[in-house]
């Protein structure tokens, strides 16, 4: 069976469904669903991590000014954003 890319919020998904829902897991791979469920998982979850970045951004003032005076501290701090925002995602995945 050939795999597909199924993006970073996907691959949370089905490693989870793999190691505690083994029956859901089978189940949607019997009836030839599991590409595009886990393909919702990734549309939705992009989505949603793409808002929550834009949204702690803005919060802690992360913008083209803080680029402007001091470009690392913008990487830095946008890192840590991005790394909260998986943290909080994956919580919701692997339920």
């Amino acid at each position: 069976m050939e795999e597909k890319f199924c993006g970073v919020w996907g691959q949370m998904r089905e490693e989870f469904l793999k190691m505690h829902k083994p029956e859901l897991y089978n189940s949607l791979i019997e009836k030839g669903e599991l590409e595009n469920y886990l393909k919702g998982y990734q549309t939705a979850y992009s989505s949603r991590a793409e808002k929550m970045a834009r949204e702690l951004s803005a919060e802690r003032g992360i913008n083209d000014e803080l680029y402007q005076e001091d470009s690392l501290e913008w990487i830095l701090e946008l890192e840590k954003i991005q790394e909260e925002v998986k943290a909080k995602l994956a919580e919701e995945i692997c339920k």
